[in-house]
């Protein structure tokens, strides 16, 4: 109807539109998938059980007991743990004082393994840290908002390094390098995103510029390395940097 209207009218036609695939994709001849279907591979934890309960039953005057029937269920415990450290404290001859160090990952009176949750539901599961916060008190864990915002972004450094380690390994070993970039907002001003990445890993950098500069600058992984050759010289000349920086700089 909508192409005959514009018929009459002189309007140009609407371009035609090929048919998706996602029908051809869904509607599967499901005779022939039930035929080619395969079976599923065995469970990889069944030998890592945490826990055994013998289950009993009443059995009647006269009856022979034939072992088990097991059964294997994976089961979540969440609990909260209010962990008192008593550390000890020692004076040195000297009248210096020695006190015994805390267990690595603490933050602000908050554990390693809380800090592990909260990461993974709010940037894996994309969690929202008033929903995270609700979550964890009704685990029975007293926490506030500012304190969770506080565990998110506190002592990031161990995750900069690996993140870097993880760019400049995939640089090293994939087969190849896909890029993109696209407008970004952050802190309140604009910005790009760049993806870099391939089928084993990828990585994402925010920065204001889009220059062919912050892009190698970006391909560094952190490094500060720099090469003077007469690439680099010959641009400097086009930027018209001063001859005499360039002559020293070609001496080297």
């Amino acid at each position: 109807m909508r192409d005959e209207i514009a018929r009459l009218k002189n309007l140009p036609p609407r371009p035609p539109f090929k048919p998706s695939g996602m029908e051809k994709a869904t509607n599967r001849d499901l005779g022939k998938a039930a035929g080619t279907a395969q079976r599923r591979g065995p469970k990889r934890d069944t030998d890592r059980v945490t826990r055994e309960e013998v289950l009993r039953t009443d059995a009647p005057a006269g009856s022979r007991f034939k072992g088990y029937e097991t059964l294997l269920v994976r089961e979540l415990v969440m609990s909260a743990e209010l962990v008192r450290y008593r550390r000890e404290r020692w004076l040195t001859p000297e009248g210096n004082t020695i006190i015994a160090p805390l267990p690595a990952g603490l933050i602000g009176g908050f554990g390693a393994n809380l800090r592990r949750f909260c990461l993974v539901l709010h940037a894996q599961g994309q969690v929202t840290t008033e929903r995270l916060t609700s979550i964890l008190n009704g685990i029975g864990m007293e926490i506030s908002k500012r304190q969770v915002v506080r565990i998110l972004t506190s002592r990031l450094e161990d995750f900069v390094a690996e993140d870097r380690a993880v760019l400049r390994t995939g640089l090293a070993t994939a087969p190849f390098i896909s890029v993109d970039d696209t407008g970004a907002r952050h802190a309140r001003r604009d910005g790009i995103t760049t993806q870099i990445g391939s089928a084993r890993f990828t990585v994402f950098r925010t920065g204001r510029s889009k220059s062919r500069l912050n892009f190698l600058s970006l391909l560094q992984a952190g490094g500060e390395d720099y090469v003077i050759n007469d690439a680099a010289l010959e641009y400097m000349r086009r930027r018209k940097v001063a001859p005499e920086v360039v002559a020293r700089l070609a001496g080297h």
